[in-house]
């Protein structure tokens, strides 16, 4: 069974440090440290199975009702794609109503296809390329606005 418990820090450190998903989701250790802004209250959440982390996701605020939604999976997200898929989505969808956000918008590498269907699914649309945008890669912005 799937639990979802308050992110942590602690959470982000553990999956960028051991169990991320695929190396394409990797985070340059210099940018580790910058993991610990995603713990933001009542805006973030972990899914565990067994105590083991599965994916977590939140958003942080950018300034008035704009906020960047993040995801991080682990490499268990695989066993449970579907059911991860429709939490983070669900939870996101509860995080826009609760926060009366008006625009969500998140970065996904340019080469990430999944990350990028993904993103469509949760009803992001694509905006642009952000050229150079993280360790002289690019990135494509994708963004939802209510």
């Amino acid at each position: 069974m799937i639990k979802l418990i308050d992110f942590k820090r602690e959470h982000a450190q553990q999956m960028v440090t051991s169990i991320m998903n695929t190396p394409q989701t990797s985070i340059d250790e210099k940018y580790h440290e910058l993991l610990n802004g995603l713990e933001v209250p009542n805006m973030s959440f972990t899914a565990t199975h067994n105590d083991k982390i599965i994916c977590a996701g939140g958003m942080i605020p950018v300034w008035d009702n704009v906020f960047e939604g993040w995801v991080m999976g682990s490499d268990l997200i695989w066993k449970f794609r579907i059911a991860s898929a429709k939490i983070i989505k669900k939870n996101m969808e509860e995080l826009i109503v609760k926060n009366n956000v008006q625009r969500l918008q998140t970065a996904v590498k340019k080469d990430f296809s999944l990350g990028h269907r993904f993103a469509k699914w949760c009803g992001l649309k694509e905006e642009g390329l952000m050229r150079k945008y993280q360790n002289n890669e690019d990135y494509i912005r994708f963004a939802r606005v209510m």
